[in-house]
C-alpha cells in the first residue's frame, strides 16, 4: 500500500502551489492499495471536492482515475502524477495459467473418457434463459427526512448519466435544511440540494438540519450612554434569559426595554425570559432621576421646567 501526502507544504509527496494560502499545508492523503484501489482523505480547512461535492474531513472516500478531485476549488488533481497499477499483468498471468490447466484437463478427459452425448434441448433452454435476464438501467435514490417532516418519493437515476437530484421538500420546525449526507450524523459524503450526481449503486440520502437561531440587539437609545452590549444569539423555540443590562446614563435610571425607541412598543424587563421566532431589537428605557436641593430636600419650583421628570425618556 502506498500513501501520498498532498498539500502546500514542501515536505508533501505532491506539492500544490498556492500563493493565497487557501490550500492547507497538509490538505489531503491519497492511498493506493496493492490491488490498485484508491481512497482520498480530506485533512484541510477549506475542503476537498470529488466531482463537485465536498467530502467529510478525516473519512476515507473511494476514488477512481475518472473522478475529478479539487482542492478548495483552487487546483484540480493531476492523475498523471500517480503511476498506473500493473495489476492487469497479474491478471493476465493468472488467466494464462488457468487456460493452460483447463486445456490439459480437456486433453486428459478426451483421451480417457468417451465424449458425452449433448442434450440439445438443455442448451437451447439455457440460452433463452440467459437472454431473458435484464440488466438494471437505473439506480434508486431514497430520501430520508432524518427527524424532519414530509414525504419525498424515491428518484430513479439512469446508470452512468449525470442527473440533478430533485429539490428537497422536507421541513423541520425550528431548523433549516442544509443539504444531504449518506449518513444520518453527517459523517458520510455530502450532497447539496439539487446536486448533480453520477451513481454507481443505489443510495439513501439523509436530510441534514441546523437549528435556527435569532439575534437580540440591544440599543442604548440615548446620547452619552456608557457601556457596550454585544448581540445575543438565541435558539428558536428555547426559553432564554436576556443578557443583563450594563448600559448606564448619568442622571437617569434604566427601567427596562421596549421594541420601539419611543417606548410605544412591547415592553421587556431586564433579564426577561424570551422565546423567539425572529430577530429582536430592544431599546433601553430611561427615567430621569429627581433633583435634590442642597440640604436634602427634593427640588420644588426649580424642577417645574424639568420635562420628563419621573417619566420615560427615550433620548
Amino acid at each position: 500500500m502506498k500513501s501520498y501526502s498532498i498539500g502546500r507544504d514542501k515536505a508533501c509527496d505532491i506539492v500544490l502551489n498556492d500563493n493565497t494560502d487557501v490550500i492547507s499545508r497538509r490538505h489531503a492523503v491519497l492511498t493506493v492499495s496493492s490491488s490498485g484501489k484508491m481512497t482520498i482523505t480530506d485533512q484541510s480547512t477549506n475542503g476537498t471536492y470529488i466531482n463537485g461535492q465536498r467530502i467529510s474531513s478525516n473519512v476515507p472516500v473511494p476514488v477512481t482515475r475518472k473522478d475529478s478531485i479539487s482542492f478548495a476549488h483552487v487546483t484540480t488533481f493531476d492523475w498523471n502524477i500517480i503511476p498506473k497499477s500493473n495489476k492487469w499483468v497479474t491478471y493476465l498471468i493468472i488467466g494464462l495459467a488457468v487456460a493452460l490447466v483447463a486445456a490439459l484437463a480437456a486433453v486428459y478427459i478426451t483421451q480417457e473418457k468417451p465424449k458425452p452425448i449433448q442434450d440439445d434441448s438443455t442448451v437451447v433452454t439455457d440460452t433463452i434463459s440467459n437472454n431473458d435476464e435484464k440488466k438494471p438501467t437505473t439506480y434508486t435514490v431514497t430520501f430520508d427526512p432524518n427527524e424532519g417532516q414530509g414525504i419525498m418519493e424515491p428518484q430513479q437515476v439512469p446508470i452512468g448519466m449525470k442527473t440533478g437530484l430533485i429539490g428537497n421538500t422536507f421541513t423541520r420546525e425550528g431548523y433549516d435544511f442544509t443539504g444531504w449526507n449518506t449518513q444520518t450524523d453527517g459523517k458520510g459524503m455530502n450532497y447539496e440540494d439539487k446536486a448533480t450526481v453520477t451513481l454507481s449503486d443505489n443510495i439513501t440520502l439523509y436530510a441534514q438540519w441546523k437549528q435556527r437561531t435569532h439575534k437580540v440587539t440591544f440599543e442604548p437609545n440615548a446620547r452619552a450612554v456608557k457601556g457596550k452590549m454585544e448581540p445575543q444569539e438565541i435558539v428558536e423555540g428555547n426559553e432564554t434569559t436576556l443578557t443583563p443590562n450594563i448600559f448606564t446614563r448619568d442622571g437617569y435610571t434604566f427601567v427596562g426595554w421596549n421594541t420601539k425607541s419611543n417606548g410605544k412598543g412591547e415592553d421587556y424587563s431586564d433579564k426577561a425570559v424570551v422565546k423567539l421566532k425572529e430577530d429582536l431589537k430592544l431599546y433601553a428605557k430611561w427615567i430621569k432621576k429627581a433633583k435634590v436641593k442642597e440640604g436634602g430636600d427634593k427640588g420644588g419650583d426649580d424642577d417645574k421646567n424639568d420635562k420628563g421628570k419621573g417619566t420615560f425618556i427615550g433620548a
